[in-house]
């Protein structure tokens, strides 16, 4: 009897048989399509059971609000000042009060780096919170106005336009 072996003319073949891989990566490619739409519902999300207006009376007199100004200047309790200046009497309110609470507002118009600035500011002065007031609309928005800034004046400041402004 005579051996069956290789043929001289052929070489045994070393590929690799990628059928199976393939096909078992398109199971796992079907069964992951089916489900990631599943486990997606929705982002959880914390939100409040109920939200309250304030009242117009329910605002403290003495509460500080800072505001950045269209054309680059600042208001301390609508009074228009530089930054150093909103920076002192910030700091000399903040010192007088428990509970150190700072709210800054900007007109819709006003430079993104104008309100960063007045937002480290009012920091650098002492207060420990500081909320961001709700954007209004330019015709709503007050805060820099100048009939505004006449009817109350910030203490130790000097009426007239705005000086040292940050651009």
């Amino acid at each position: 009897m005579a051996m069956k072996g290789f043929k001289k003319g052929k070489a045994a073949t070393s590929d690799i048989n990628v059928t199976p891989l393939i096909d078992v990566v398109l199971v796992l490619l079907i069964i992951f399509m089916v489900i990631t739409p599943i486990t997606i519902e929705e982002m959880a999300v914390n939100l409040p059971k109920k939200t309250e207006s304030v009242q117009k009376e329910d605002v403290p007199k003495d509460q500080l609000v800072a505001a950045a100004c269209k054309d680059g200047s600042f208001a301390l309790n609508k009074r228009i000042m530089s930054l150093d200046e909103l920076a002192t009497q910030a700091r000399k309110r903040l010192r007088r009060k428990k509970e150190k609470v700072v709210f800054i507002d900007g007109h819709p118009n006003a430079g993104y780096r104008g309100v960063v600035q007045l937002i480290d500011t009012v920091r650098e002065a002492g207060a420990e919170r500081v909320g961001i007031a709700s954007l209004k609309d330019a015709e709503e928005f007050s805060a820099c106005s100048a009939s505004a800034a006449a009817t109350t004046p910030a203490e130790g400041a000097t009426e007239g336009a705005p000086d040292g402004a940050a651009p």
